[in-house]
């Protein structure tokens, strides 16, 4: 049994209403797909970029903690003598 069967009605050209409703259907789940998938890609790509910043942002904090240090112990050295 096929989908005009059941249906009976059928439009120009041979397509039914039904049909022509499915294919929008269809187009409107393909263009869904493609946004998720979008999104999906730009969450990934958004959490990378948080951890590079995260990694430099340890980093500098790092570097700046030894500079910190160093130049702590430079002005104690030249206060002591």
């Amino acid at each position: 049994m096929k989908l005009d069967d059941v249906i009976g009605d059928t439009g120009v050209g041979g397509v039914t209403s039904l049909q022509m409703q499915l294919a929008a259907i269809l187009a409107e789940l393909r263009l869904l797909t493609v946004k998720v998938k979008e999104d999906t890609r730009d969450k990934r790509v958004a959490g990378e970029w948080k951890f590079m910043a995260m990694v430099i942002d340890r980093l500098c904090f790092y570097i700046f903690i030894v500079l910190f240090f160093v130049a702590t112990l430079v002005v104690f050295r030249h206060q002591l003598f």
